[in-house]
C-alpha cells in the first residue's frame, strides 16, 4: 500500500472464535497475535467486563507504518494465507482484516495492483476506516 504525505496505516487481521485459542494459534502458525484473550478468561473491560468470555480472540498485526514506516504489506499477506489453515485449526471462525488510516490533512491512500491481488487472494472481508490523527 502506497502511502500519501501525512497518513499512517495499520493493518491487522481479527481472529474469533468460540473455541478460538490465541496460545495454541501461536504455536501451530509460529505467528506472534497481540491483544489475546482465551476463551473463559474475565474480561477486564467492554461489553463482558468481569465476566467470562464466551470466544477466543487476538489481533495479528500485518503492517504498523508507526513501527515500519512505509513498509510493504505483501509479504504479511502472503504470510498470512499460509497459515489461515493453521489458525482455523487453532479455532478461528471469524476472521477479518481491518485497515485503519490516520490522517492528518485529508484521507489519501491507494493499493498497487500487486497488493490488491495479495489481498483478495487472502479471501477476508477488508474493513477500512479513516480517522484524524491524534495530535
Amino acid at each position: 500500500m502506497s502511502q500519501r504525505l501525512s497518513t499512517r496505516r495499520f493493518l491487522y487481521c481479527l481472529l474469533q472464535g468460540d473455541s478460538f485459542s490465541p496460545s495454541l494459534a501461536e504455536e501451530r502458525s509460529g505467528l506472534v497475535l497481540v491483544d489475546k484473550n482465551e476463551p473463559g478468561d474475565v474480561a477486564p473491560s467492554g461489553r463482558y467486563k468481569g465476566e467470562p468470555l464466551p470466544y477466543g480472540s487476538a489481533m495479528l498485526v500485518l503492517l504498523d507504518d508507526d513501527l515500519e514506516p512505509g513498509a510493504s504489506v505483501l509479504e504479511p499477506l502472503r504470510a498470512l494465507k499460509e497459515t489461515l489453515p493453521r489458525l482455523r485449526a487453532a479455532g478461528a471462525t471469524e476472521t477479518t482484516l481491518y485497515l485503519v488510516v490516520a490522517y492528518e490533512t485529508q484521507c489519501n491512500f491507494e493499493f498497487t495492483p500487486e497488493e490488491l491481488v495479495a489481498l483478495a487472494s487472502v479471501g477476508l472481508p477488508l474493513g477500512v476506516s479513516c480517522h484524524p490523527a491524534a495530535t
